[in-house]
């Protein structure tokens, strides 16, 4: 009979052993390799750094001299102020308060904050004109029977109390401003008017507003007025058309796309007669600026017209820029009027 081949099982199981063994040095042996690349990457690294810092570098000077005299114009808006028109807290969801106490302290600060933000601009560009622009709705008058309960001045001794702090803001410019020019825009706004319904060819001779910026010129013959009779006023400083209107004419009630896409609709339409350099108006009671317009915020702040045309909170405010005389404008700032 045949001998069976017997199976070394013993030598086998070495064997296996073995290959493991050898397969796992392998494996341990390229990472030695790789780990001593890597520490040679990280010396030659540490070389380079170190040689770096020890090396004496040679700067060019940046000096501060200046690149020659710059000239530019500084715009203040103001508008939307209801001075006479009562917020109660309760109404707007304790988000604001208006009276007229708290309008005399927001007109005082506008006013004194233009002066501050003239002279931290000075330190770059030489400013010696001023635009004020009074962009209508200083009042809110009686268009709404509810008003005739809620407002605190009937529309005529609203006049005589805006003529007063006009007058006493516009003459601080002139005597700490140290303008060679103060320019006074004025347009009305759909709030001032003396009819119940809105009027298109006589709107300005049954405004309020109107009435008191030609009262106001008699008072103020040392500033360079414009006052509009009709919706828009055309101003030119530096060559660049601004126009400049109240902005209830731009339609809007709150919507997808907020302020952005009326405003642009209604000012592509008044292009094809005329194209400014830049829009101004207000109106909306809310703070917007693009390169083609601003639109300035309110000094009343949120009230129950915000709610009602869905605009977002934000705090009263007015709006500052500077026109340079060769780059246009350069900065819009806004000026914010209640406390902290």
């Amino acid at each position: 009979m045949p001998t069976k081949n017997k199976t070394n099982w013993g030598a086998i199981e070495r064997e296996s052993v073995a290959a493991a063994h050898k397969e796992q040095v392998n494996s341990l042996q390229c990472k030695i390799e790789e780990y001593a690349e890597r520490l040679k990457d990280a010396e030659t690294s540490r070389d380079v750094a170190l040689g770096i810092r020890n090396q004496k570098v040679f700067a060019p000077k940046i000096t501060a001299k200046p690149d020659g005299p710059s000239e530019a114009t500084a715009f203040a808006l103001a508008g939307d102020w209801h001075v006479e028109e009562t917020v109660e807290s309760k109404t707007v969801n304790g988000l604001n308060e208006f009276n007229l106490i708290i309008a005399e302290k927001r007109i005082e600060r506008f006013f004194r904050s233009v002066l501050k933000l003239v002279a931290i601009e000075r330190n770059g560009a030489t400013i010696d004109n001023l635009v004020l622009v009074l962009l209508g709705d200083l009042m809110t008058g009686y268009i709404h029977e509810e008003l005739q309960e809620s407002n605190g001045l009937s529309p005529t001794e609203t006049v005589l109390w805006l003529r007063k702090r006009i007058i006493a803001g516009v003459k601080m410019l002139r005597r700490e401003g140290a303008f060679k020019r103060i320019v006074i825009p004025c347009v009305f706004g759909n709030h001032g008017r003396t009819t119940k319904k809105p009027r298109n060819s006589t709107a300005a001779v049954n405004s309020y507003e109107w009435m008191l910026y030609n009262i106001l010129r008699d008072d103020l013959p040392d500033c360079e007025w414009h006052i509009a009779d009709g919706y828009f006023l055309y101003l030119e400083v530096y060559g660049k058309e601004f126009r400049i209107h109240h902005g209830d004419n731009v339609t809007y009630g709150g919507g997808i796309g907020g302020l952005t896409i009326p405003a642009e609709k209604a000012i592509a339409s008044w292009n094809k007669a005329r194209t400014p350099y830049i829009d101004i108006f207000a109106h909306h009671h809310q703070s917007f600026q693009t390169p083609r317009w601003i639109c300035n915020g309110p000094l009343i702040g949120y009230n129950a017209y915000s709610l009602a045309i869905k605009a977002g909170f934000e705090p009263p405010s007015q709006t500052f820029f500077l026109l340079d005389s060769k780059r246009g404008r350069t900065g819009t700032f806004p000026i914010f009027l209640s406390d902290l």
